[in-house]
């Protein structure tokens, strides 16, 4: 199997995971956060929606833009039209496929080509890593999902 393809299958796995976690959130508490300073699950979902977005842009070349505040203004603009967990899948699947399309077109030369990211200190990332970032990303909501579950009570597997 292509790295690709891998790729693409662990990607929508973590990600079904993800949102599989999210949705046994009862409605009270996608909005809940540990010590009202920490992420929400909705939060969190948001941002799943948006990674594959921004992974394909990455991927296609486009320079990545500044994390000033009119950037999160309007990354904000976004991610708060969506209100429930499954209009967040809704939004990420539509993407993904859209960046599966993409990672479907990228030969295996270019996999080990690197764009510098301010990420991680600032370094230069191999196109195979960004590549795996939404399934990192999904991995690691996953695991915050399930602790925010676990301190408001839900001590069951989902």
């Amino acid at each position: 199997m292509k790295y690709q393809e891998f790729i693409i299958d662990n990607t929508r796995t973590a990600m079904n995971e993800a949102f599989r976690s999210a949705k046994a959130v009862p409605a009270d508490k996608l909005e809940w956060s540990p010590l009202d300073q920490g992420r929400s699950v909705l939060d969190l979902c948001r941002e799943l929606a948006r990674c594959g977005e921004w992974t394909h842009d990455l991927v296609s070349g486009k320079e990545m833009p500044g994390w000033d505040e009119e950037t999160m203004a309007k990354e904000k603009a976004i991610t708060d039209q969506w209100k429930t967990v499954e209009e967040c899948e809704a939004a990420a699947n539509a993407v993904l496929e859209r960046l599966y399309e993409l990672y479907r077109t990228v030969p295996d030369a270019r996999l080990e080509e690197t764009r510098w990211l301010p990420f991680d200190g600032g370094r230069d990332f191999k196109i195979r890593e960004i590549m795996d970032y939404p399934r990192w990303n999904a991995t690691y909501h996953l695991g915050q999902i399930a602790y925010i579950q676990i301190l408001y009570g839900d001590k069951e597997m989902h």
